[in-house]
């Protein structure tokens, strides 16, 4: 069996819309198709302000047209709620905060295989699977196929987790994710594109961002900057030496001009990698730039920067 890395987590938000209006009222404001609301679909995306800026993130899945599950890793559930429940006028929508449970990520080739020795099936795309009390859906953390499992009950995560670390899954620390995040130019939300930012700026548009479904809120401004061409700032992965400084943290060039921030670092082997946002005229692969903590290098794009028609 393929080497198959693990990671414990536990959610920022674990939230259940119900009632009549609960498919459209999402409809109207998740930035993703939830269409068709069928039992099993899943969907990934982002909350937005009326200026088109990034609220948080969420994965919805849909246990049935008039119920549907959200989950957060970094948004939490009373910032979708506020969200949301600033839009409810005359709307037949219950929205409920529970117990965020936990989520075990799963890297590597020889997830599939781990899977089917826990008689457990790997998810379509679009979809997750249900047994018992566990939900599974395919993950966003790496370039290697990786897979979500999430439980509100803690006596099945841990009786899980025993049972893969008996197949032989290394649970390794959030630094360790965090590297092949970045390494595979995944977002974070809130922190790399958050409430100041557009999610053309990060990449987003076209995966977690639809052009295709219609209104929802935000959506004219993402469509017009679409439109407009590239955006002006975009996400590029950073390196630098010494301690690992605070973010967000500003950005100069040679010039002391400010064209950025540091938005997330983490440590490597002898140096720390991070993210910033910079504004893309004035950043080039390669470049260094200068902040409190020293100086900084430019390594590559984070994600490719939207361009027209994409």
């Amino acid at each position: 069996m393929n080497a198959v890395v693990g990671y414990e987590y536990k959610p920022a938000a674990h939230l259940r819309v119900t009632d009549e209006d609960a498919a459209d009222f999402l409809q109207s404001q998740f930035s993703n198709e939830l269409r068709p609301f069928d039992a099993g679909r899943m969907s990934y995306g982002m909350w937005l302000n009326v200026k088109g800026k990034v609220i948080g993130d969420s994965v919805i899945l849909c246990e049935g047209e008039e119920h549907f599950r959200l989950l957060s890793e970094q948004t939490a559930s009373a910032t979708i709620v506020e969200k949301l429940g600033r839009h409810i006028i005359a709307d037949d929508v219950e929205i409920e905060k529970f117990s965020v449970g936990t989520g075990l990520t799963l890297i590597g080739e020889g997830v599939q295989a781990v899977l089917n020795e826990l008689e457990l099936g790997l998810p379509a795309v679009g979809h997750f699977v249900e047994s018992s009390e566990l939900r599974i859906w395919n993950g966003r953390r790496s370039l290697e196929l990786n897979v979500e499992l999430w439980s509100q009950s803690e006596s099945v995560i841990e009786e899980l987790k025993k049972r893969l670390i008996a197949l032989g899954v290394c649970f390794v620390k959030e630094r360790e994710v965090q590297l092949a995040r970045i390494a595979a130019g995944v977002v974070s939300v809130p922190s790399e594109i958050g409430p100041n930012d557009l999610p053309g700026e990060g990449g987003l548009v076209g995966d977690a961002v639809s052009l295709t479904k219609g209104c929802y809120l935000g959506q004219e401004v993402v469509a017009r900057m679409h439109n407009l061409g590239r955006p002006q700032r975009g996400l590029f992965r950073i390196s630098g030496a010494g301690e690992v400084p605070v973010c967000p943290l500003a950005l100069y060039n040679d010039v002391s001009k400010q064209i950025g921030e540091l938005r997330t670092v983490v440590m490597a082997e002898n140096s720390w990698q991070g993210v910033a946002l910079l504004k893309v005229r004035h950043a080039s692969v390669g470049d260094y730039l200068h902040c409190t903590a020293g100086t900084v290098k430019i390594d590559s794009l984070f994600t490719a920067i939207e361009a027209v028609g994409n």
